[in-house]
């Protein structure tokens, strides 16, 4: 468990899962040499080595549930922690996992401690000797990881360890309960549109208090604090600092929201008001300003551009704090489900600027200006609170529509910005375009199935694609509308 908890954020926040796709198609990134991944051409080993990695995690931890099923280790796997609560650890794992690879590709080989389910192959190799495993359709996984939620909470045992080593709690139950919960909350929130009575009836039972509840403070989140060393330090430490990479700076976009800039022909719903998170999510430029890297239309027109800021220092120190889930976003699902709440949206804003250590007078300034509750207002602060969890904000982005602010497929836009000349300030106007290599008017919906599939699981892959509807990145997610 305390191998996977960490390994997985090594292997989706990386520079390269999470850098050289999600990062930039939710524009908190940007490339500020090699654009063809900002415009959709992304890498496919690098979507062969996240399919890779994301099984191999997958499988260390059906294999914990293994170790404490079978007569013959059960019983020493006992020792450490009672085998419910192991069991009901791996599955709250699980979840999160294959719901990360369900939104990143749809339909996928699934594996299910609590179903029978024949279409549910995968992880099968080792036991059941399944080389070639079904794809699942995302509307069976995501039904089915809400059940395997709601059964594995039901399973821990209270007042016992939850599992050795636990990076997140230190192997508190009751606070594996809220994270089981709010994940849960989260998945549920994502179908409502989708099947309403099964959604509700999930979320009602997450945040009921008897079954554990939700998390309630920035106390709760789950992460995996990384450590201040070259070999253990968070992925953008390593990338940045370890391995020098200079290929990434936050957004033209970002960063013209977080100064309360309109951006293009788009309204800032927040104009005005200057986010307190403007300087720990980006680093002041060599003249003190706060600046994006533009999206072009190939290298050498952004290359063009060459006073960007790099990432806050908090964003790429070694001790950085990779989050699975936190407590600001359980408050903006809150506010969404009950119909964009005033409450549940300030106090989702507030959570976020206090887990960033914002100036407490700079985020009451805020607080006091921002405006009113809104599907527009809730979920753009939402895609602002998920600042480096960008596979979470591609999804919200997929689902809602928000942000409206990011820079479309073909906008033309000018970007106004000042520099210093010796002691003096001037002011500078550069124009881009922003064209794409693969046309997607709205961005990807998905990643398509890696080419390696061909060679070794070919009739299920096609199966998979003929079921929903083409291997395409723009073919849809079940649940987007």
């Amino acid at each position: 468990m305390n191998r996977v908890q960490k390994q997985f954020m090594n292997d989706t926040r990386d520079e390269w899962m999470t850098g050289r796709m999600s990062i930039l198609w939710v524009q908190y990134w940007n490339q500020v040499n090699y654009t063809e991944e900002d415009r959709y051409q992304y890498r496919e080993t690098v979507n062969k080595a996240g399919w890779n990695d994301i099984y191999k995690n997958a499988q260390d931890l059906k294999d914990i549930i293994t170790i404490n099923t079978d007569p013959a280790t059960k019983i020493d796997a006992d020792v450490s922690a009672p085998n419910e609560n192991q069991i009901a650890a791996a599955r709250i794992m699980l979840a999160y996992v294959f719901q990360f690879a369900t939104d990143v590709w749809g339909d996928i080989p699934y594996y299910s401690f609590g179903s029978s389910d024949p279409d549910f192959q995968a992880l099968q190799a080792k036991e059941g000797g399944v080389l070639t495993p079904k794809y699942a359709s995302q509307e069976k996984i995501y039904k089915d990881l809400l059940k395997e939620l709601k059964e594995a909470v039901e399973m821990i045992q209270d007042g016992e360890n939850m599992i050795d080593a636990d990076l997140f709690y230190g192997g508190d139950a009751a606070m594996w309960k809220k994270f089981a919960n709010s994940l849960r909350l989260r998945i549920a929130n994502r179908i409502l549109a989708k099947d309403a009575t099964l959604a509700n009836a999930h979320i009602a039972e997450a945040l009921n208090p008897a079954n554990g509840g939700v998390f309630t403070s920035n106390d709760d989140n789950a992460g995996v604090q990384f450590e201040n060393s070259a070999t253990n330090g968070a992925p953008m430490y390593r990338a940045f600092t370890v391995s020098a990479r200079r290929d990434f700076a936050p957004s033209f976009s970002l960063v013209q929201l977080l100064k309360g800039n309109d951006i293009h022909t788009y309204t800032n719903p927040f104009k005005g008001l200057e986010d307190p998170r403007l300087g720990i999510y980006v680093a002041p430029n060599g003249d003190g300003e706060y600046l994006g890297v533009p999206v072009a239309n190939g290298n050498s027109s952004v290359r063009t551009f060459k006073w960007e800021s790099k990432p806050g220092t908090a964003i790429l120190s070694s001790t950085y704090k990779e989050l699975y889930m936190e407590y600001s976003e359980v408050c903006f699902i809150l506010s969404e489900i009950n119909g964009w709440d005033q409450d549940w949206y300030e106090q989702g804003v507030r959570a976020s600027m206090q887990k960033w250590g914002a100036d407490p007078i700079a985020v009451a300034d805020y607080m006091a200006a921002l405006p009113p509750a809104s599907e527009e207002t809730v979920m753009t602060q939402k895609y602002i609170a998920l600042y480096m969890n960008a596979y979470e904000a591609w999804s919200e982005l997929r689902r809602t529509g928000y942000p409206k602010t990011l820079i479309k497929q073909d906008d033309a836009y000018d970007y106004n910005f000042r520099i210093k000349d010796g002691d003096d300030w001037v002011d500078k106007t550069m124009s881009f375009t922003y064209s794409t290599i693969v046309d997607l008017p709205n961005g990807p919906n998905r990643i398509k199935f890696l080419l390696n599939e061909d060679n070794i699981n070919k009739a299920n892959k096609d199966a998979a694609s003929t079921a929903m509807g083409g291997d395409e990145m723009d073919t849809k997610m079940w649940w987007q509308p």
